[in-house]
């Protein structure tokens, strides 16, 4: 080989790879490089006389604005677009339905959002939003106290009211390191251990409607807010070992609609009717900042995990995120269309979630107020959002539907609900449950992993004296079917025996045809052998004919026999399974007869020993 033919050879790689450079590094535009790929492909459907999905892509503004559930392009962020999802078929809807673009055009399309979906070669790059914060929790547990759980010591157990029907609930809490939540009942808190669901105590809130519920960031204190519309609103603090306040602040016209205690437990926030945000120092209970930027009700808010952040939400879709310690306006951020109706932190601070009546749940950026995500979580409205320790988020509303979400905006779960209007949802301490709300009052409980209802909590709970009652009742009902299981278990284990006595005899029936036949083929076996030695004894054929037609009938009787015993196996291993039903139904019966008799010993004992709690009505002066 020539040395200018080796030269030119060695020239080959390195011209190819400057020609891909170059091809790589070639303006990616829509005009020239996109179009004709939504042309082959999407037009089909995506023009403005079909609008699937809301969605025009035959031109650059049609791309850019998105369809009917929002812009589906990120600048610089491919793998953040819905529009390139759905055209890798990450996500669904998946574009083109029953095809998939080549590889080189997924790249074309993914090099164009990575350089800022130009629309022609000479236009300008469209800012990256990219997030600019990891959405994946990189701390926890901020807040965890040292030392046992902070479990609520001595509470009343008699109700200080008792309804006679269920009301919406405003609000629901569940603490966040202890397994307890707290219920917004009437004119009390209702809490419940989130483990076994089973009934703690109450806190009085006698002067008005609760409003909202808090516990603090290391779950031993929790606060309430709320009042009478156009009449008072406060917001108090228990210290929940003691079962006791320890501050009242706000002495407020109306209701307080929304509170929060910061994680040091330096501040208390609170807003309402008045538009004001209002922050007290809890050392004195003294009005420290009284913020007027609001133009509507103050709905929703709350202070970041680690006291550095305060965000607020209103009637008219307003959000705005204040320095706590100083209550200096950090970010007025638009986008909701709809009143605020929960506003939630990440453990971490870094980022919070903003629900709204306009259906979607946004996530914003603390540190510098930029929309990370917007989640179409609950179209026609979103009622409820909460985060989990994990980043899960929780939503609801008034789609009747109850959801997971990750603050990729990926859906985890749609949660079984058959209530009325789902308004409020919470996860346990541990995110092993999932606890909600509807408008009629009634409180569902949902394991997290399996979706499934677990439970369901009163948030009217009953008198001591309706327990007792209904604890007797029960008792006596469960007596009854105590009787009827253990019939049930008799007759079953008597249709069992006899039936396996049966098929007793229909194997030994089969065991005996067995060995008939073998004994007939024997003889049947010799006589032939006889008739090979000596072919011209008549006298062989007439007992060789019997032997063979028995033959023939034993077998035609074993295959019978053999089937008749397979079927009945069968049969008698759905009577032992009836069986065994019946006595694991009597023993359930007989534990559940227990737990009423012990639960019924609880409650009559606290009958005689807790004194009836001094009902007090609205307008009690001595209430404040």
């Amino acid at each position: 080989m020539t040395v200018a033919r080796f030269f030119f050879l060695g020239l080959i790689p390195l011209l190819l790879a400057q020609e891909l450079a170059a091809a790589e590094s070639k303006k990616v535009t829509y005009e020239d490089d996109v179009l004709p790929i939504f042309r082959d492909n999407c037009l089909k459907c995506h023009n403005p006389d079909k609008l699937k999905g809301d969605l025009d892509l035959t031109s650059f503004s049609g791309a850019i604005k998105g369809g009917g559930s929002g812009v589906t392009l990120n600048a610089g962020d491919p793998d953040g677009s819905q529009l390139f999802k759905s055209i890798t078929h990450v996500e669904d809807p998946a574009m083109p339905p029953k095809s998939k673009l080549s590889d080189k055009e997924i790249g074309t399309i993914r090099r164009w959002i990575e350089g800022g979906l130009l629309q022609g070669a000479n236009s300008k790059a469209i800012a990256a939003n990219k997030p600019t914060v990891d959405l994946a929790l990189k701390s926890g547990g901020i807040g965890r106290p040292d030392g046992p759980l902070p479990m609520p010591g001595p509470l009343a157990i008699e109700p200080f009211v008792h309804a006679t029907r269920g009301t919406p609930l405003s609000a629901i809490a569940a603490s966040p390191w202890a397994p307890v939540v707290a219920l917004a009942g009437a004119r009390q808190i209702v809490l419940y251990h989130t483990g076994d669901l089973e009934y703690i105590g109450v806190l009085p809130f006698p002067e008005g409607t609760l409003c909202d519920l808090k516990f603090s960031r290391n779950g031993k204190l929790l606060l309430a807010s709320g009042g009478r519309g156009g009449h008072s609103g406060f917001v108090a603090v228990w210290d929940l070992a003691k079962g006791e306040r320890v501050i009242t602040v706000g002495d407020q016209f109306d209701s307080v609609l929304a509170a929060d205690i910061s994680a040091d437990q330096q501040w208390i926030a609170l807003g309402g009717p008045d538009r004001v945000l209002k922050i007290y120092s809890t050392k004195d209970g003294s009005l420290e900042h009284r913020i007027k930027k609001h133009t509507e009700w103050v709905t929703a808010l709350e202070f970041s995990p680690d006291s550095k952040y305060l965000a607020t939400g209103d009637r008219n879709g307003g959000l705005m995120l204040w320095e706590a310690a100083t209550g200096q306006e950090m970010f007025n951020l638009p986008g909701h269309k709809g009143a605020i109706t929960a506003i939630t932190w990440r453990g971490d601070s870094e980022l919070f979630a903003s629900a709204s009546e306009d259906g979607t749940l946004k996530l914003w950026k603390a540190s510098d107020g930029s929309a990370l995500r917007s989640i179409n979580a609950n179209p026609g409205g979103t009622l409820g959002a909460r985060f989990a320790h994990d980043g899960r988020i929780v939503t609801c509303g008034r789609d009747n539907k109850v959801q997971l979400w990750e603050t990729t905006g990926k859906n985890l779960a749609t949660l079984p609900f058959t209530g009325d209007l789902p308004n409020r949802v919470t996860f346990s301490d541990d995110g092993k449950k999932i606890i909600g709300s509807d408008w009629r009052g009634k409180v569902l409980v949902w394991d997290a992993t399996s979706n499934k209802v677990v439970g369901e909590l009163d948030a009217n709970p009953p008198t001591l004296t309706e327990r007792v009652e209904r604890g007797s009742r029960r008792i006596a009902a469960v007596e009854t079917e105590i009787i009827q299981a253990a019939a049930s278990y008799v007759t079953a284990e008597a249709d069992e025996r006899l039936f396996r006595t049966n098929l007793g005899k229909l194997k030994q029936s089969l065991s005996d045809l067995k060995i008939r036949l073998a004994a007939n083929e024997l003889a049947a076996s010799e006589l032939k052998e006889q008739s090979k030695r000596d072919p011209a004894n008549p006298a062989l054929n007439a007992p060789l004919a019997a032997a063979n037609e028995s033959i023939k009938q034993s077998k035609t009787r074993l295959t019978a026999l053999q089937k008749e015993v397979t079927e009945n196996t069968v049969i008698a291993a759905g009577k032992a399974k009836k069986t065994f039903d019946a006595k694991a139904w009597w023993d359930a019966r007989i534990a559940k007869l227990a737990a009423e008799k012990s639960s019924l010993t609880k409650w009559t004992t606290a009958q005689k020993t807790t004194a009836t709690p001094r009902k007090v009505s609205m307008v009690d002066p001595a209430a404040r």
